[in-house]
C-alpha cells in the first residue's frame, strides 16, 4: 500500500512537472530525471543526505513557471543571473535550517539549473520543442555517468556550460530539419547532455549545502521574504509544531516584523486556526498598535466567541471574551453592549440562584421545626411545617443541577416524613373516645391536615405568650418585694 502511494505521489508531481514545463528546457520527464538523480548521487556519496526530503525536493521541481517567474521576474532574460541569486539566498538561507521548506527550495533551484543547462535552448522552437519531447520519450533507462563534485563559482561555471551547450546545438537543429531527427547526434550526445545537467544541479546544491563563497549580495528584505515564504509553506502544510520549528529556526536569518506577523495571521486565520492567528495578531498590537485592520480583526474574533458562549449559556467565558474584545478595540460597535448584556445576565442568574438557595435554607429550617413538633406528639403543627416545607423546594426549579439535586432529596426525605407522621394520626386517633371521632382524625391525615395549621399556629402562638408572661413575671417580682 505505502509503495502504491508513493507511485502515485511520484505520478502527481510528474503530472504537475509536465503541466509547469517552460519552453526553452528539457522535458517534464527528463526534469524529473535529473532532479532525482542529482539527489541520488548526493545521498549516496553522502555528500548531502537528502533523503528523508526526497518529497519536498520533488515539490519544488514541480514549481510551475509562473512561481520561478513571479520570484525572479528577469528569469527568461537571464536565468543564469537567477540561478545565481538563488544560490546566493539558499547559502544564506542555510545558517538557519536545512528543513522542507529549504527542500522545496532546492527542488525549485534544480528545475532552473534544468532550464539553463538544456540543449538546444537557441533553437528554432518548433525543432527545440521536438527535440525535448523525443528526449523525454528516450530517458526512460537512460544510463547517466556520475562525476566528481565542483564547486561552482556561478558566472565562470555557466559561461562554460554555455559553450558546452552550444557545441552541438547547430547540427542537431540541421539534422532535425532534414529529417534526421533524434536518430543522429541528437541520440549519441543525449546521455552527455543529460548528464552535464545532472552534474550541474549536484554541483549548485553541493556548493549551497557545503556553505562555499557564493557571489552576490543578499539583503535583509530579501531574507525576510524567504522566511515568511516559509512560514507560508508549513502553514499550508497545516502543521503548527512544524511553524513553531520554522519560527525558531528562522531567528538567526532575519526578524520578524509586524507586518510579516499580520501576514502569518492573515495565513493561519485563512488555514481556520483561529487561536493561533488571534496570538500572531495580539504581538502585531504590542508591537504596532496603530494597525487598527489588526485591532478590527481581534475585536470581531473576541465579540464571535463571547456570542457563541451566550448561546451555550457560559455567561462568564461570554463577558470575559466581550471584555477582551472592548479592551482590544474600545471603539467596537458592539463589544460594550455585549459586554454590559453578559454581565446584566449574569447578575440575574445570581439572583436566581439566592433566590434558590433561600428557599432550600427556608425548607431545612421548617422541617427542623417540624421534628421539633413531632417530638413532643404535636403531630399536627408537624405536618404544616412539613408541608410548608415542601412548597418551599418546589420553588426550586432545574435551572442549578446542584441545587436541583437538594430539592430532589429534600423532596423525598419530606414526603417520606409526611406520610410517617399521617401514620401517626391514624394510628392515635384509636386511643382518643367518641364515636366519629376516629373517623374525623382518619380524614385529617388523608387530606393534608386541612384546618389543622390555623391551629397549630394559634397554639404556638399562647405557648409563646405564656412563656414570655412568665419570664417577664420573674424579672419584675424583685419590684413588688418589700424591703
Amino acid at each position: 500500500m505505502k509503495a502504491s502511494m508513493t507511485r502515485i505521489c511520484a505520478a502527481a508531481l510528474l503530472m504537475a512537472v509536465i503541466a509547469a514545463a517552460p519552453a526553452g528546457a528539457w522535458g517534464p520527464r527528463t526534469q524529473s530525471a535529473i532532479v532525482t538523480t542529482a539527489a541520488n548521487l548526493l545521498s549516496k556519496s553522502g555528500e548531502a543526505p537528502l533523503q528523508k526530503l526526497d518529497i519536498h525536493i520533488r515539490a519544488g521541481a514541480a514549481a510551475p513557471s509562473s512561481e520561478i517567474e513571479a520570484r525572479y521576474p528577469g528569469f527568461a532574460a537571464n536565468p543564469a543571473g537567477a540561478v545565481e541569486m538563488e544560490m546566493a539566498l539558499l547559502s544564506s538561507a542555510r545558517r538557519g535550517r536545512v528543513d522542507a521548506y529549504f527542500a522545496y527550495r532546492m527542488g525549485m533551484l534544480g528545475k532552473m539549473i534544468c532550464i539553463v543547462s538544456a540543449p538546444m535552448r537557441d533553437a528554432q522552437a518548433m525543432w527545440r520543442e521536438k527535440y525535448y519531447e523525443d528526449a523525454d520519450n528516450a530517458i526512460s533507462g537512460l544510463q547517466l555517468r556520475e562525476s566528481a563534485r565542483k564547486d561552482v563559482e556561478p558566472q565562470a561555471y555557466f559561461d562554460r556550460l554555455s559553450l558546452e551547450i552550444r557545441a552541438n546545438t547547430e547540427v542537431i537543429e540541421r539534422q532535425y530539419q532534414e529529417g534526421v531527427g533524434f536518430k543522429g547526434v541528437a541520440a549519441t550526445t543525449f546521455s552527455a547532455d543529460a548528464s552535464r545537467s545532472v552534474a550541474a544541479v549536484a554541483d549548485v546544491w553541493w556548493t549551497v549545502l557545503s556553505s562555499r563563497a557564493v557571489q552576490g549580495g543578499v539583503s535583509e528584505s530579501q531574507l525576510r521574504g524567504y522566511v515568511l515564504d516559509g512560514l507560508t509553506y508549513f502553514i499550508q502544510r497545516g502543521n503548527l509544531q512544524e511553524l513553531d520549528a520554522a519560527l525558531k529556526g528562522y531567528a538567526p536569518l532575519a526578524s520578524v516584523t509586524a507586518d510579516m506577523r499580520a501576514r502569518i495571521g492573515d495565513l493561519l486565520l485563512a488555514q481556520g486556526f483561529e487561536e493561533r492567528a488571534i496570538k500572531e495578531y495580539e504581538a502585531v498590537i504590542v508591537e504596532a498598535p496603530d494597525r487598527k485592520d489588526v485591532v478590527q480583526k481581534v475585536a470581531d474574533y473576541y465579540v464571535r466567541k463571547g456570542d457563541e458562549s451566550l448561546r451555550e449559556n457560559r455567561l462568564e467565558e461570554a463577558r470575559n471574551a466581550f471584555s477582551r474584545a472592548a479592551d482590544s478595540n474600545p471603539l467596537h460597535e458592539t463589544a460594550v453592549g455585549r459586554r454590559i448584556e453578559a454581565e446584566n445576565l449574569i447578575m440575574e442568574r445570581d439572583s436566581r440562584m439566592a433566590a434558590h438557595q433561600a428557599s432550600l435554607q427556608r425548607a431545612g429550617e421548617l422541617r427542623g421545626m417540624a421534628e421539633q413538633e413531632a417530638g413532643r406528639s404535636y403531630f399536627a403543627e408537624a405536618v404544616s411545617f412539613l408541608q410548608q416545607a415542601e412548597a418551599a423546594y418546589l420553588e426550586v426549579t432545574d435551572e442549578f443541577p446542584g441545587e436541583a439535586q437538594q430539592r430532589n432529596r429534600g423532596l423525598r426525605d419530606t414526603r417520606e416524613r409526611l406520610a410517617q407522621l399521617k401514620q401517626s394520626l391514624k394510628g392515635n386517633a384509636m386511643a382518643f373516645s367518641g364515636t366519629g371521632f376516629g373517623d374525623d382524625v382518619q380524614n385529617l391525615a388523608d387530606n393534608g391536615v386541612k384546618g389543622l395549621e390555623q391551629e397549630a399556629l394559634s397554639r404556638m402562638a399562647r405557648r409563646a405568650y405564656e412563656a414570655e408572661m412568665e419570664r417577664l413575671t420573674q424579672e419584675m417580682q424583685p419590684l413588688f418585694t418589700l424591703p
